[in-house]
């Protein structure tokens, strides 16, 4: 009968965990942008993409950028094309800095700044790492040429080269991209003024941001569930109290 009882009240307990692990999940497809000099003297890099399994959110997970990086937007997607902007964690772990929030929602968007260039030269060379976090689908990366450049050379060599609104892309494309697997792009120019290719900041973003930890809907189902929990933890216990009084 106890051993009964323990059961039941590890089944409840578990029903109100409020999120649910991201350790084994995949993503469908991310996309890594890669533009120095875009809107800054440094380079502005943007994640966005799509986790494949939206039933187990709202979670929490992470995304490895490099050390030191300035963040501008921690967001996710909801269905209604909203902007969810959330509190995140940064920390250092040795080449890469962790960047720790909570997703509502399957979609998420990060866009940061990092500057590894010495202002007074003309001749500039980087090398940047994407380190996955999941599994990965479908990883696309986009290199963008900053404007006024000459030389501009990106080893590997890209997949494919395009124009839009102005600017030239180096594009990429790796499929099942297994985690923590890293995918690393030297970039070298040469560029004569130090003014970035925009004077302002970019922000691709057409839904309306929101800032705080928005889980309405999900928080609705959670704590229907929570509430379920309760109410039957409150049954459990008042049947336990009528057995034992019975007993006696």
């Amino acid at each position: 009968m106890k051993t009964r009882i323990l059961i039941c009240l590890l089944l409840f307990a578990l029903c109100l965990l409020p999120l649910a692990h991201a350790a084994d999940l995949s993503i469908g497809r991310m996309r890594a942008s890669i533009w120095p000099e875009y809107d800054d003297p440094g380079v502005l890099v943007i994640y966005d993409g799509r986790f494949k399994d939206d039933a187990s959110f709202p979670l929490e997970t992470v995304f490895y950028i490099p050390k030191g990086s300035q963040i501008s937007d921690a967001c996710s997607l909801s269905p209604k094309g909203q902007h969810f902007c959330q509190l995140y964690k940064q920390k250092n772990i040795g080449d890469f800095d962790e960047v720790r929030l909570k997703l509502p929602y399957p979609n998420f968007y990060l866009s940061f700044h990092v500057n590894p260039f010495d202002a007074q030269d003309i001749k500039k060379s980087f090398s940047y790492v994407v380190k996955a976090n999941h599994n990965i689908d479908k990883l696309e990366v986009d290199i963008q040429k900053p404007l006024r450049t000459e030389d501009f050379k990106v080893i590997p060599e890209p997949m494919e080269k395009t124009e839009a609104r102005g600017f030239e892309h180096f594009g990429y494309v790796y499929e099942n991209v297994a985690k923590g697997k890293e995918i690393k792009f030297d970039i070298q120019y040469i560029k004569k003024d130090s003014h970035p290719s925009q004077d302002i900041k970019y922000s691709p973003m057409s839904g309306q941001k929101v800032f705080g930890s928005p889980f309405e809907e999900r928080k609705k189902f959670s704590n229907a569930m929570l509430l379920a929990g309760v109410i039957g933890l409150l049954l459990l216990a008042g049947m336990l109290v009528l057995v034992f009084r019975g007993k006696k």
